[in-house]
């Protein structure tokens, strides 16, 4: 698994062998007491509180990060091995060893199931709850969920508006770009325009994952925060290097996703406000494989060989919380590959 860490200018990067049009949202590795991502399918990502170590034990609150933490908190001791009392993948985690649920973290699913689902076991009282355990030799056990009547966690430390923040980054949900190379697809000419564009979705859920301005806001305990995540710009690696480093064109804003061309509708002499348009310089190779650090191609190689074109979504996440405002996130699609010819002038 790919493993990144969260910089402290707040950069995160999503890439990896995800299917095509996957969601990514945001799952749990670990207990950190920061968010700790596993993608799903393939990528693992830690994010730590800008201006903390994120280490087990603390919530934060170092010098320069605040999110409320307020420094280290008091670690909570399950048979000689310290655990962040709080988790916000995870929930509270419960030492009263006279409790069933003494060793496990607590977290109530968010959405509950619909009534009626098995995992409510028959009862129309209560949450449902994820149990996330350790035994007696700290070994993490098999996750299993519950129906609690009372929240376990009363009298537990309150979580911090950093934490809550967290919470809401995690419920973000993105679509990984399915990339298209237009006039004619997979085919351009050297020194003319190429529109660049991916799909934005079918309805307005897809439409927020693949080109948003997104949001999700949690309430907890009092507090309340929102993270919105707005799409910036959109880096297209169009798979050769030109001067000695990667060709890579940028298009910003509402140009980022570009704009489908549509044979006898659009005109390539004078693209719309909203299209992004490039053009490659050289012509390209017989063979060559797909990069190594973007998902794996959905579609098999050309039998003319190509160049391996990969967009990148770029968003900025902000919660309002001091720490924890100006998050990158960066999703990148599978390859497509384009077949770049010379016009050919016959006398």
């Amino acid at each position: 698994m790919l493993r990144t860490m969260l910089s402290r200018a707040g950069q995160l990067v999503l890439a990896g062998g995800m299917v095509a049009a996957a969601t990514i949202p945001a799952q749990a590795a670990g207990p950190t007491g920061g968010i700790n991502q596993c993608v799903v399918l393939a990528i693992c990502i830690e994010i730590d509180q800008p201006g903390s170590s994120g280490s087990p034990g603390t919530t934060g609150g170092g010098s320069g990060g605040s999110g409320g933490g307020g420094g280290p908190a008091k670690p909570c001791t399950w048979h000689g091995v310290d655990y962040p009392c709080w988790d916000p993948d995870r929930g509270y985690f419960v030492t009263d060893t006279t409790s069933k649920y003494a060793g496990c973290y607590l977290q109530a699913l968010d959405p509950q199931p619909n009534p009626g689902d098995p995992l409510w076991q028959g009862k129309t009282l209560g949450s449902v709850y994820m149990a996330t355990c350790y035994d007696a030799n700290n070994n993490p056990q098999a996750a299993f969920t519950d129906v609690i009547d009372k929240p376990p966690y009363v009298g537990g430390p309150a979580p911090t508006p950093g934490l809550v923040a967290q919470m809401a980054i995690k419920k973000l949900q993105f679509a990984r770009p399915i990339e298209h190379v237009d006039p004619k697809t997979g085919r351009t000419l050297v020194g003319t325009d190429a529109w660049l564009w991916y799909e934005r979705g079918k309805n307005d859920a897809e439409l927020a994952m693949n080109v948003g301005p997104q949001s999700q806001t949690v309430n907890l305990d009092t507090i309340s925060v929102t993270a919105t995540a707005t799409l910036t710009e959109v880096d297209w690696d169009l798979g050769y290097q030109e001067g000695g480093k990667e060709k890579v064109v940028t298009c910003l804003g509402g140009k980022g996703p570009g704009t489908q061309f549509v044979p006898g509708q659009s005109d390539s002499n004078h693209p719309p406000a909203d299209a992004c348009v490039a053009r490659f310089g050289e012509l390209s190779p017989a063979g060559g494989a797909p990069p190594s650090t973007a998902p794996k191609p959905t579609a098999s190689a050309m039998a003319g060989g190509g160049f391996w074109v990969v967009a990148t979504e770029v968003w900025t996440v902000n919660t309002g919380v001091t720490g924890w405002d100006g998050i990158t996130f960066r999703v990148s699609g599978a390859p497509v590959q384009v077949q770049v010819n010379q016009l050919q002038v016959l006398n």
